[in-house]
Order: structure tokens, then C-alpha cells, then sequence
């Protein structure tokens, strides 16, 4: 089995739809997906764990995604690469509303 970890920044907050995207796009990966903070891992494919991670987390914080499986290295990166750009879009939604 391959596993990859990788730690994201958060930058800005994420909305649900991006949260919603988020577990979609998870669930096209045959790995399972973890999300880790703190001593707190949830499972990434889970709507409510999800959102209730996104809960306890603040901008500033960092997250590690860990993929375990045969697509895992595929997962990671395009999970990652994602999240980034969610986060990029909320960020120049927010300035816009100024």
C-alpha cells in the first residue's frame, strides 16, 4: 500500500460548497482519505466528520491530508492542489465584498 501525507495551510475559510466539493472529490479516489489536526484524525469521504473538522480549525492552522492506498500519491496532489485553490477563490471573494 502506498501512503502520502501532505500539510496544507489554510489561508481562508472554507464555505460548504467547498466542503461539499471537497468529500466529492475525495470519494473519486479509491485511498481513504484522513484529514489530521491536533491528534484528531477524520475520514475525508465524511460529509458530517468534514464539516465538523472545518469547525475546530482556524485560518492560520495547518492540516495534514494523509491518502492511503493505491491511488494515494494521485489523491494527495490533486486533493491538495484543490484545497489551494478553494481557499485562493474564498480569499478574493472575500475582498470583493469590501
Amino acid at each position: 500500500m502506498n501512503v502520502e501525507t501532505s500539510t496544507v495551510t489554510l489561508t481562508a475559510p472554507l464555505s460548504m460548497n467547498s466542503l461539499m466539493a471537497f468529500v466529492k472529490k475525495a470519494k473519486t479516489f479509491d485511498s481513504h482519505v484522513s484529514l489530521y489536526r491536533n491528534g484528531h484524525s477524520i475520514n475525508g469521504k465524511n460529509l458530517t466528520s468534514v464539516i465538523t473538522f472545518n469547525l475546530t480549525v482556524k485560518e492560520s492552522d495547518s492540516i495534514l491530508l494523509i491518502a492511503d492506498g493505491e491511488d494515494a500519491q494521485t489523491a494527495s496532489v490533486q486533493l491538495v492542489e484543490w484545497l489551494q485553490k478553494e481557499m485562493d477563490g474564498a480569499k478574493e471573494e472575500t475582498l470583493s465584498l469590501m
